[in-house]
């Protein structure tokens, strides 16, 4: 039981963190519905967990006799019309999504009438004492209670699925895609809970005890279906900032690796060189700028390899080539090689003052058709002529 409260607070204290953050959010776009609906989702769920804590549950009961299990459910079912809401007004134009939000607004009220009538007296005649006790044979009011409930739950985890997956199909955002289709699986594995609640009410109702605790049964696909549909509520925002970091990554990868080529050919032809090379916590403050210094250091490559052209020889190229082939490399294998021999040989003629014939100059090997392309190609030579340099 301490093992399930401290969990059980933890996850309040994470979620309450989130629903800070999301409110901040909310601020920017106080006047948009869809972004009441999806903070309203993680405050209803949010605070019907947090009610849920041993402690708070306690407080409450001796406050308002009463009060904290109706409360709980009116928060968990409004976070359920909530995320209804969200979807209704970024799918449907304005006046028709008023239309669809007042329908299950009006849903919403008639499930918690229901409720409400017949918790009143479950409560005040000790029924939903024995529905605590998961004594469900003497507790026909709170069965009945729970079902309502359940079934709302259901209807709402359905709905949400089949929006979430409908729409995700028409995204033209990546990670919006993504973040549809988690609240789709997540809404799915929470519809799970009513039917776990209703089939082991059930169960025990007619006389047979299932071998495991309901509260854990229904508390697991319910966590995990909350867990998800915050997670798809934060991916759509947070996405293409993990996409940027990545690249971000990815180009300093490619700016190192192109470093042993790069330093070579400029250190033999600086004026090719336009600015001082990138330095990591003083460049680069914005996640796009590396790009630009990677594109910077292949134009400085390929014009000192120009300037070193005079000095390359295309038959130590050929026999670079025919050298690389009897190894079994790939085809791409074979120019980064036959480049990086001649790229080495040529900065060798140039510190002898030895320069070659036109008619053997060694041309530039194909490289890539864009950039990303070319980037790999160079890295390849590069690595090539790090370990020509090194023997």
């Amino acid at each position: 039981m301490i093992i399930n409260q401290t969990m059980h607070i933890a996850l309040s204290v994470v979620f309450l963190a989130l629903v800070g953050y999301k409110f901040v959010e909310l601020l920017r776009k106080r006047t948009n519905p869809a972004m009441w609906g999806l903070w309203g989702t993680l405050a209803g769920f949010v605070f019907g967990l947090v009610v849920g804590v041993d402690v708070v549950f306690k407080a409450m009961e001796r406050v308002v006799p009463g009060s904290p299990w109706w409360v709980q459910h009116v928060l968990l079912c409004g976070g359920g019309l909530a995320v209804q809401v969200f979807f209704i007004y970024s799918i449907d134009e304005h006046r028709a999504a008023h239309k669809r939000a007042i329908l299950w607004a009006v849903v919403y009220l008639a499930f918690q009438a229901v409720i409400t009538a017949l918790y009143v007296p479950a409560y005040l005649t000790g029924d939903l004492n024995a529905l605590l006790r998961h004594d469900f044979t003497n507790a026909p009011l709170s069965v009945w209670m729970n079902v309502v409930f359940v079934a709302y739950v259901g209807l709402v985890e359905v709905t949400v699925t089949r929006m979430a997956w409908t729409w995700a199909k028409v995204a033209d955002r990546v990670w919006l895609r993504r973040g549809l289709r988690l609240i789709a699986v997540g809404s799915a594995i929470s519809a799970l809970f009513a039917v776990h609640k209703v089939g082991y009410v059930s169960a025990v109702f007619l006389g047979h005890q299932p071998p495991w605790s309901e509260f854990k049964g229904s508390f697991v696909p319910a966590l995990a279906g909350i867990v998800l549909i915050t997670v798809g509520s934060l991916v759509p925002r947070w996405g293409p900032r993990f996409d940027a970091m990545r690249q971000w990554v990815l180009h300093y990868r490619s700016y190192r690796r192109l470093a042993p080529l790069w330093t070579a050919l400029v250190g033999a032809f600086p004026e090719v060189q336009l600015e001082a090379p990138y330095r990591p916590g003083r460049d680069g403050y914005r996640l796009d700028d590396l790009r630009y210094f990677v594109y910077r250091r292949v134009i400085e490559i390929w014009d000192a390899r120009r300037a070193l052209r005079p000095y390359t020889s295309r038959s130590h190229r050929d026999s670079a080539i025919a050298s690389a082939r009897a190894a079994g490399l790939s085809d791409t294998e074979i120019t980064a090689v036959a480049e990086a021999a001649s790229v080495a040989e040529g900065l060798r003629a140039r510190e002898h003052g030895r320069d070659r014939s036109e008619d053997d100059y060694a041309p530039k090997m194909p490289g890539g058709s864009d950039l990303a392309a070319e980037v790999a190609w160079l890295e390849q030579v590069a690595g090539a002529f790090a370990r020509a340099e090194a023997r």
